[in-house]
């Protein structure tokens, strides 16, 4: 600090002859900088106590914890999570019921839950890169436990492709040292068509040649697209999308583009499954039309555009719009337009509150979507804001898929106050961890006439009551009126008498 001080003011030191003033200012400008020097330490605090330096943990098998998987534990997991959802839910449908104009039941439908394979069902994993010397591993941590790494030598959760390209990956990278050098972090996606992605992210700036000449020779040799990433830096190896084909009950195969970093769903069978009572849960709907929000890369909306006469789906990210028509052109959908809308904004254009260009842009013109009977929404984690909510209140279905139980919860004590919960589903796309996928079905209840009897006579005294309001409200008007028009003809003529006097 003092140092930059000098050369701003371009002072020497004082005993190589400063004048007095120019002596002074160094004096104070040496005290401010020791000043701030002592402030700065304050607002530190005592010196933090050093971390100890990070150890490669190795096991026999090669598996952590957080890797492992324990097939004969599975039906227990499965029914704890499903139990812990159920009781979620329970609690919501009566929370919404009791705010319900009439009494609802709160019995829950019977809960269909889909299983996921024991082992090889993920298909995509991510992995820290450890270096020693020439050698890297793979590692990951526990949960709860940031600064250990644990070697991962195999991996069972992986699909088969992704298990049997990790050994060759990470010798084909140690062997080059223009791929291993700085490496952090490994990235596969592969499919159940045997596509293959992986993605290499750097702490230094790559792109040279050397670099893309050996990424390509490992890519030729492991069949698979590259993708290497460093600041502001992407470089593709081959291409950046992979195809997966899914096989969707009362739909048949699905086509699926995916993209290096755009979200895919990690479980394959579990997804399909999904898909299929997705299908299920609208089939005969075929005259009317679905709204979709959250709709990603069009999963769902690929699915089940064929049970619907016309689909509105809106996503906010432009890659993830870009992808889903993309989707939608591979499986020949013609009845679909996406727009690249928020949740909020699709809710003002629909309430008539304001025009939007990428609606007219998708093609979307929403006073023709006069059928838009059934919502479908997939949100992320956070579930549904109270916008979204508010929408969902007001169509006859609801077809919600969710992550997480515990928003879902919370949606659901407020809808269940129109609507009556008539499918609840559990999927396992992540086995062995405390995450569960639901799936509900809401269908809005229809206004009820007035009951005979007490109903009745209830209606007719209500009635009356509001007649005498009205009338009361109207004579006290009248009255309010007649006093008014009377004070000004006693100021008019007091104005008359004036005048006259003035006059005489």
């Amino acid at each position: 600090m003092t140092l930059t001080l000098l050369l701003m003011f371009g002072l020497k030191q004082p005993a190589l002859g400063l004048s007095l003033p120019q002596h002074r200012l160094w004096a104070g400008c040496r005290f401010a900088s020791l000043s701030m020097l002592a402030r700065r330490s304050r607002r530190r605090g005592p010196a933090a106590v050093p971390r100890p330096p990070r150890v490669l943990q190795r096991s026999d098998s090669g598996v952590p914890e957080i890797a492992a998987c324990h097939p004969e534990q599975y039906d227990k997991l499965l029914s704890s999570k499903v139990a812990s959802m159920v009781q979620l839910v329970t609690g919501a449908v009566a929370a919404g019921s009791s705010s319900a104009s009439e009494p609802q039941t709160t019995e829950l439908p019977a809960i269909e839950v889909f299983e996921s394979a024991r082992t090889n069902f993920r298909m995509r994993a991510s992995f820290q890169i450890w270096r020693e010397g020439a050698g890297l591993h793979y590692v990951m941590f526990n949960r709860g436990d940031s600064r250990t790494p644990h070697e991962v030598r195999t991996y069972p959760m992986g699909s088969p492709r992704l298990s049997e390209l990790m050994g060759p990956l990470i010798e084909g990278l140690a062997a080059s040292e223009e791929l291993r050098d700085k490496l952090n972090d490994v990235r596969l996606l592969t499919t159940s068509t045997g596509d293959a992605l992986v993605t290499v992210t750097y702490n230094r700036p790559i792109g040279g040649g050397a670099w893309e000449a050996a990424a390509r020779e490992l890519a030729e040799a492991l069949g698979v697209c590259v993708v290497g990433r460093s600041r502001k830096v992407k470089v593709v190896i081959g291409c950046e999308t992979v195809e997966e084909r899914l096989s969707v009950p009362g739909r048949g195969e699905c086509v699926y583009l995916q993209t290096e970093g755009a979200f895919t769903q990690p479980n394959a069978q579990v997804c399909s499954a999904m898909l299929g009572w997705a299908v299920d849960a609208t089939r005969g709907l075929d005259g009317s039309d679905l709204c979709e929000l959250y709709c990603g890369n069009g999963c769902f909306t690929v699915a089940l555009a064929p049970n619907f006469r016309r689909v509105v789906a809106t996503e906010i990210s432009k890659a993830s719009v870009a992808l889903a028509e993309a989707n939608l052109k591979a499986n020949g959908v013609s009845n679909t337009r996406v727009a690249r809308l928020s949740a909020e904004e699709f809710v003002e254009a629909l309430a008539g509150g304001r025009p939007f260009r990428r609606l007219d842009e998708a093609g979307v013109e929403l006073a023709s979507y006069d059928r838009l009977h059934t919502l479908l929404v997939d949100p992320p984690r956070a579930g549904l804001d109270q916008t979204s909510r508010a929408l969902a209140a007001t169509f006859a279905r609801v077809v919600y898929v969710s992550c997480n139980p515990e928003t879902l919860a919370r949606d659901l004590a407020q809808l269940s106050a129109t609507h009556t919960l008539t499918r609840l589903a559990a999927f396992d796309q992540f086995p062995y961890t405390p995450h569960l996928e639901c799936g509900v079905v809401l269908e809005r209840r229809p206004a009820r006439p007035a009951a005979a009897g007490g109903g009745g006579e209830r209606k007719r005294r209500r009635d009356k009551d509001e007649r005498k309001e009205k009338k009361k409200k109207k004579h006290k008007s009248e009255h309010k009126h007649k006093k008014s028009k009377q004070k000004h003809k006693e100021k008019d003529g007091h104005k008359e008498r004036k005048r006259r006097r003035d006059s005489d």
